[in-house]
């Protein structure tokens, strides 16, 4: 596996260092549970001007609704 440095603050490794202790895990396992969980969270967002800004409300309600159940979609075709 590939490795890199990080620079943290002092202030924000001491609270990292608490929180890894609490849940007796790494620093590095820490990091990279950090990572996936904003890459994940990030996942399936559009970009800001993505959709016509002309469109209403009205007309947006379908696709916003489609990207909200897009992961649920995904489970169920990779899974079932």
């Amino acid at each position: 596996m590939p490795s890199t440095t990080v620079h943290i603050p002092d202030k924000l490794l001491s609270k990292m260092d608490r929180i890894v202790k609490k849940k007796g895990i790494s620093r590095n396992r820490f990091i990279v549970q950090a990572c996936e969980q904003e890459l994940n969270n990030d996942a399936g967002q559009w970009p800001k001007d993505f959709f016509d800004p002309g469109l209403s409300k009205e007309q947006l309600k379908l696709p916003y609704r489609c990207i909200k159940n897009m992961p649920k979609i995904y489970y169920i075709k990779t899974f079932l």
